[in-house]
């Protein structure tokens, strides 16, 4: 059973995360045919022993059988994911059953090895605690099953007196039976809920009571693989699972983490002096905001260092210490940031995030993975999210972060929200060409790009990570893939350091032997169109989708070009007006010949960052637009005059 946060991660979540992670990053288009499993789960069984106090002892026990060479080699390495923070680990079996019935002992710790999580590593996080124990099999053939015995002791809940967690049921591969076990006190409730139900599964659940607990029980049998598809929602959202928790709802979490952090935001007198500094001679309560935001993002650096003692991955440090330091995760700067915050004068409180994704509003399981700040109204609901973590950012809240479930930690408690989504006009991206076509068939002119919060981001984290050569060689790709034989001659552009200018840059251009075969081409027409445009176009790799499609941002692109005709005689055979216009993208391209100026315009507006199933076939209706826009030119051609 997998519950991130609150227990480790055994092997079939291990696998499902790393397929599903690598059909994500694939661009290619899934196969028609359905591929057969390469293993599957014979049985499974569970019991989880909840004490009083919320910890918790459990016993899981897998069957996994492996039907292929390519099953052989995704259950090579067993992974278990342990955080010593909370929990202790041992395996009491390790096992393979061959064919014939006889079995391998494997002797898991000759085998095995413990490694830091490279998720951590890459998040700059360091905890020494937080541990992947690796097991290879060694002499794993097809056809035998990995049987193994694991058993988890939780000596500190995250929550005092509390338990909960998520059993993901549906795996990639099918499973044949399972069942899960759940004791607790009988005084203690358990609210549970089993969601995206399996049509053909056959689910069993009943209670009974044994002495001083409650025992809640489920078998589930004769489970359909689920069968990833790319940019898909988190596996946790899809599959079937069973949802448990003894809390009721999502404001006895959010009061938790009020009364955990509370403790932390007192600011020191240092914190006090910045804070009258840094507002000084500012009217404006949002650029009073904005000046805090930009101190706590820029001067605090993100480094991770678990040292926290009552909560380890979740208690924020002191305020003063993160301000001393000038350094803390996620939850430091979020609690520094409300700290001066308050000292400005707003009300203002931290918020747990699932950045990038959702919980279940039903059943409270807070597997939340980052925490952020927000400013509340009179009446305590947020009305401006702010996340301090982003160094180069000038949005108050990345829209990788929008349409998230988060969690505002209140005295009387908040109910499961969702961050706003930017309208796409937030994020805009505008390329404006003037241009003239020579009668020689030369085409000269300029190009300038201007560009609003995420796409202005977008510039500023490739730029700034660049040399000034290397930033020149990046704007001088991004022109020349727009159209074969591209030429740039100057080009400039502003600071990317600078986060009071917006971003955007200018170039001058030629194209030779731009009129070929009386067809013509123009900038504005080039299949690419803005700097995240084809990157969401290009996700509509299936013919159909059974789940829901993750694009990400919701932005606007717009491309002018007024061209110059240099030849009056030219006549110009127009392409016919393109129009999309549905719930989830807008698509429109304009022709016009005046006074002997050609003027094109295109507007793209993404307005949904999760397309559902339903809106799928108006993707794919969009990508062959764009292909035929590319494909279809402006028949040119001149008029003979009479002498």
């Amino acid at each position: 059973m997998h519950s991130p946060g609150n227990r480790p991660v055994r092997l079939a979540s291990f696998f499902l995360a790393i397929l599903l992670f690598l059909l994500q990053m694939s661009s290619l288009p899934c196969l028609a045919a359905r591929e057969r499993a390469h293993c599957a789960l014979e049985k499974e069984a569970e019991k989880i022993v909840v004490r009083q106090d919320g910890t918790y002892v459990d016993i899981d026990e897998i069957f996994l059988s492996v039907l292929d060479e390519k099953g052989k080699r995704q259950q090579q390495i067993q992974s278990f994911f342990l955080n010593k923070n909370y929990f202790r680990l041992n395996i009491i079996a390790f096992e393979l059953i061959h064919r014939n019935g006889t079995k391998t002992r494997i002797d898991w710790r000759a085998n095995s090895k413990e490694t830091t999580p490279a998720e951590s590593t890459r998040m700059n996080i360091y905890d020494p605690n937080q541990k992947v124990i690796k097991v290879f099999i060694p002499g794993l053939k097809i056809g035998d099953t990995i049987h193994y015995k694991v058993k988890v002791e939780n000596f500190k809940p995250m929550i005092n007196g509390e338990f909960f967690g998520t059993a993901v049921i549906q795996h990639t591969y099918p499973a044949k039976k399972i069942r899960i076990e759940i004791s607790l006190p009988r005084e203690k409730p358990l609210y549970t809920l089993i969601k995206d139900k399996v049509r053909k599964a056959r689910i069993l659940s009943r209670q009974k009571i044994k002495g001083n607990n409650r025992i809640y029980m489920w078998r589930f049998e004769n489970i359909n693989e689920l069968v990833p598809e790319p940019n898909m929602p988190a596996f946790s959202r899809v599959a079937m699972r069973l949802l448990f928790s003894t809390m009721k709802t999502w404001k006895d979490v959010s009061n938790w983490y009020y009364n955990l952090s509370e403790p932390k935001l007192k600011p020191t007198p240092a914190i006090k002096a910045k804070v009258r500094e840094l507002i000084r001679g500012k009217k404006d309560p949002m650029e009073k905001a904005r000046a805090l935001f930009f101190f706590v993002s820029r001067k605090i650096r993100y480094m991770g260092l678990i040292e926290e003692a009552k909560r380890p991955g979740f208690e924020p440090h002191q305020v003063g210490l993160t301000f001393n330091r000038r350094y803390g995760v996620c939850r430091d700067k979020a609690a520094l940031l409300v700290s001066m915050l308050r000292v400005a004068g707003f009300k203002a409180a931290p918020v747990l995030v699932k950045a990038g994704g959702k919980l279940d509003p039903e059943i409270p399981v807070p597997y939340f993975n980052h925490a952020i700040s927000a400013i509340l109204d009179k009446e305590g609901r947020p009305v401006t999210y702010i996340d301090p973590t982003s160094e180069t950012s000038n949005q108050f809240l990345p829209d990788y972060e929008q349409d998230s479930s988060c969690l505002p930690a209140t005295k009387k408690g908040s109910a499961l929200l969702l961050t706003p989504v930017n309208p796409p006009a937030r994020n805009l991206f505008i390329m404006s060409i003037r241009d003239s076509l020579r009668p020689n068939g030369l085409v000269t002119g300029t190009i300038t790009v201007k560009t609003k919060n995420f796409i202005d981001t977008v510039f500023r984290s490739i730029l700034m990570a660049k040399t000034k050569d290397q930033q020149k060689r990046f704007m001088e790709r991004f022109i020349l893939e727009r159209r074969p034989g591209i030429e740039v001659k100057t080009l400039s552009w502003t600071d990317p350091g600078d986060t009071n200018t917006p971003f955007s840059f200018r170039c001058s251009f030629l194209i030779k032997n731009a009129l070929k075969a009386k067809r013509l081409y123009p900038l504005a027409t080039a299949r690419d169109m803005g700097i995240l445009d084809t990157w969401i176009i290009s996700k509509a790799s299936m013919t159909g989708r059974r789940y829901p499609l993750k694009l990400g941002y919701a932005l606007k692109t717009i491309i002018r070009e007024k061209m110059r005709l240099g030849d009056e005689d030219l006549t110009l055979t127009l392409p016919n007006v393109r129009d999309i216009t549905n719930h989830f993208f807008y698509f429109t391209t304009t022709f016009a010949l005046s006074n002997n100026t050609l003027t094109i315009e295109r507007t793209f507006v993404n307005k949904t960052l999760e397309l559902p199933t339903i809106g799928y076939r108006h993707l794919l209706r969009l990508q062959a637009e764009l292909l035929r826009d590319e494909f279809m030119p402006i028949m040119v051609t001149k008029e003979e005059r009479v002498k």
